[in-house]
């Protein structure tokens, strides 16, 4: 194994035979969790990403200029000066066409249950100047929090709305009721239009998710725990109203109250592993331009988790229907068929090939399901086929371990352009000494093709 330390800190990548470099982001003491990753289409060099560091009370921001191989770190907010002052969580990024940066959080202050927590959002011109002060996007207004956002930007030089930014989130009423909701911006998240309700109906839903086409249109996918599936929507209007509802997948009810759809892995041992909806549209402007992504992970026999892709086209009709349920397909069957987990999956489509990449952690080749390896997988064929899987992680990460926190956070992060993806996740290799950090890797088609051979 190779260490190589730059001058920016004390960065250290990690290279072995079986899997690209791995590049230690946070590089700090204490719990790291719940990864975002973006890539600015201006100049494929320029990262940002973003973490819940959970013992800071604050929100952490990574920044890189050169292509993901060193960062540097700055925080949202200055940290609290006692610990239960404030807490943050659910880190969102995108990056405008222009370069201009945007990350979202939800933060209570303080720090207790019942605190009504908000959305805020932060931005800034380029990858050298100073963030804004937190910008609150909607007043609660009543409401009792809100939770989960986050956030994508229309870079499309084609869209009539280029360069609007959009937030979403899950909204709790003071009668228990939940809701998604939406805001944009035109200023450069200066200043947040009226939240609209985008789901028509439901009973709980959350872990809302969004992406925009090149034609401008929005799709927000959402799990609704309360009725056991996921459902996706769509705004040809820039976000004023949204249409066109379907049911994305449906799953079988689990007799564990407080995980909703969700369940409780060996690897994940005290806490739920839910469906993760992730959305993504092919803006590629190639051969499968406009076909929709949801990526999510499903409970299957025995109580085994697995990573599907259900696809639609730009008008969500259903394409490559799993022949028995009529619904998403697995993304890595031969995991599957081995006994194994695939949970927190992410997806994402490379705005200049249209290439799908999917990552999630992945228990192959432990009998236990304890130990994970972050793991990635594409599509060239617009989601017909996927390549063997492979392990972006050079080392498998243990939630079970002493001094582990038991969980891997709520999400992880992708995102690609030109042909490289660059995959973020949650690691427990530097757990006895720095906590749970984040890693990060540059994943090329080319590493897929030869590391899915060997």
């Amino acid at each position: 194994m190779l260490a190589r330390a730059f001058a920016l800190g004390v960065l250290v990548i990690l290279a072995s035979a079986g899997a690209p470099a791995n590049v230690n982001v946070s590089r700090l003491p204490g719990l790291q969790s719940s990864p975002a990753v973006a890539i600015d289409p201006s100049d494929e060099r320029v990262l940002v990403a973003g973490s819940t560091s959970i013992e800071e009370g604050t929100m952490r921001i990574y920044s890189s200029t050169d292509g993901g191989i060193t960062w540097s770190s700055t925080t949202a907010y200055p940290p609290p000066a006692q610990r239960l002052q404030s807490c943050s969580s659910d880190a969102g990024v995108a990056i405008a066409g222009d370069g201009r940066q945007y990350y979202s959080f939800g933060r209570a202050s303080p720090c207790r249950e019942g605190a009504p927590q908000r959305v805020y959002v932060i931005s800034r011109p380029s990858a050298s100047a100073p963030w804004s002060r937190p910008v609150q996007v909607a007043p609660l207004a009543g409401a009792l929090f809100d939770d989960k956002p986050a956030i994508a930007a229309d870079t499309s030089p084609v869209s009539p709305y280029r360069g609007r930014v959009y937030v979403v989130w899950t909204r709790a009423t003071r009668a228990g009721t939940l809701s998604v909701r939406l805001s944009r911006s035109d200023d450069g998240g200066r200043s947040w239009a009226a939240p609209i309700r985008v789901n028509r109906g439901g009973i709980q839903p959350t872990y809302a998710a969004l992406a925009v086409a090149r034609n401008g249109t929005v799709y927000v996918a959402w799990d609704d725990m309360g009725e056991f599936g996921i459902w996706i929507a769509r705004s040809t209007d820039g976000g004023a109203t949204f249409h066109d509802q379907r049911k994305v997948a449906s799953f079988v009810a689990v007799t564990i109250p407080h995980c909703g759809a969700g369940i409780v892995i060996p690897a994940q041992p005290r806490t739920c592993v839910n469906a993760n909806p992730s959305v993504s549209v092919d803006s590629s402007g190639g051969r499968y331009s406009g076909r929709v992504y949801v990526s999510y992970a499903r409970t299957e026999f025995r109580g085994r988790q697995a990573a599907y892709v259900a696809i639609f086209d730009a008008r969500l009709r259903r394409l490559y229907a799993d022949p028995e349920t009529g619904e998403g397909r697995p993304i890595a069957p031969r995991s599957a068929a081995k006994g194994a987990d695939q949970f927190w999956p992410e997806s994402t489509v490379d705005p200049v090939t249209g290439t799908v990449w999917a990552c999630f952690y992945d228990t192959l080749g432990d009998p236990a399901r304890r130990r994970a390896f972050f793991s990635c997988t594409l599509s060239r064929d617009g989601g017909a086929t996927w390549a063997r899987p492979v392990r972006v992680a050079s080392v498998a990460s243990d939630a079970t371990q002493r001094n582990a926190s038991g969980h891997y956070g709520v999400y992880q992060g992708l995102a690609a352009a030109s042909g490289v993806a660059h995959p973020m996740w949650t690691d427990t290799r530097d757990v006895d000494a720095l906590g749970e950090e984040i890693y990060t890797a540059r994943l090329s088609e080319a590493d897929v093709a030869s590391l899915s051979r060997s």
